[in-house]
């Protein structure tokens, strides 16, 4: 169950890969069942320039280039600049999804706001509000609100989820104009508290978190420069199985703290899922979902190994 809404497991994708219907509809076939569409815009924005993904070693300071991996455990640096189709496109594209997903399925429609020169936080917040009511519209059974991007109000950089007031105000004006299910969508935190607090401050506004989907990080090639090429690339989403230890530990924090009754709100894991024992061994912990990216777009036959496992420990 998910908001209420029984499922046929609890194995989805992040957003990401469902870049349209014919995406969400062939995972959904496929057996991947918590299914979120790309993050969407109120304007359309193209993608940064190819290449945009490359394979990388996540070491401690930075990403660097690096072979692909011989056992399938990927991880991929992603550079794309948070493209979105034009509004009156995705609308009717995620009407079609939602119609080609079947009884047992939950799709969830990832948005992000869109700041405008001159704009401030009130006018970002109701762009964000904006997009999910035209999500909600369309037939979303929930919504993502991703704020694990760059706030655009402040000198220093850092994302929105860090800015607890920004974030607390988006969330506000998105519960408030659909009648869905809301997620906020976080990135890593420097430390735990950092993390409790903030959760804490968004609970009132959330019925869910997502997290952690990727690791914002330095990404260098195999000489030293940027792997990206173009202004504003030098840092890029790392996403995959190397990044399965700092977000299942901070997935680790969010259920303890539930569990101590912090707060009572779903938990969709996310990050570094790699394996069909990593994902197990989450939802045993607690989480409400699994969600993965990196590898269904590697092994699309990921869902079918998840579920021949349950059918045999039911069995």
């Amino acid at each position: 169950m998910l908001f209420g809404r029984p499922l046929n497991s609890s194995l989805g994708i992040a957003a990401g890969p469902l870049l349209n219907s014919k995406w969400v509809e062939a995972y959904a076939r496929l057996g991947f069942d918590v299914l979120t569409y790309a993050t969407v815009r109120s304007t359309f924005q193209a993608a940064h320039a190819l290449p945009n993904i490359r394979h990388v070693d996540n070491r401690e300071q930075a990403a660097v280039v690096a072979r692909p991996a011989n056992n399938g455990g990927a991880t991929i640096a992603v550079s794309l600049g948070e493209p979105s189709m034009e509004p009156d496109v995705w609308r009717k594209d995620l009407r079609r999804a939602k119609e080609r997903i079947g009884r047992g399925q939950v799709l969830i429609a990832s948005v992000i706001g869109t700041p405008r020169p001159g704009g401030d936080a009130e006018a970002l917040s109701a762009d964000y509000a904006q997009c999910a009511a035209w999500a909600a519209e369309s037939g979303a059974d929930a919504i993502e609100v991703q704020l694990a991007t760059p706030d655009p109000f402040t000198e220093q950089p850092q994302m929105i989820y860090e800015n607890v007031t920004l974030a607390a105000r988006i969330l506000y004006r998105t519960r408030t104009s659909v009648g869905l299910p809301v997620l906020a969508r976080l990135g890593p935190f420097k430390t735990p508290r950092l993390l409790h607090e903030t959760a804490t401050r968004l609970a009132p506004w959330a019925h869910g978190y997502v997290l952690v989907h990727s690791i914002n990080r330095r990404v260098f090639d195999e000489k030293g420069g940027p792997a990206f090429e173009g202004a504003g690339r030098e840092r890029a989403d790392v996403v995959g199985a190397q990044t399965f230890t700092v977000a299942a530990r901070q997935v680790a924090e969010m259920l303890a703290w539930r569990k101590a009754g912090a707060w009572d709100r779903a938990i969709l894991a996310v990050g570094g899922i790699s394996t069909v024992e990593r994902a197990r061994d989450v939802l045993r912990e607690g989480a409400d979902a699994v969600l993965v990216a990196t590898a269904a777009l590697f092994d699309p036959l990921f869902a079918a190994r998840f579920r021949q496992i349950r059918t045999a420990e039911v069995a």
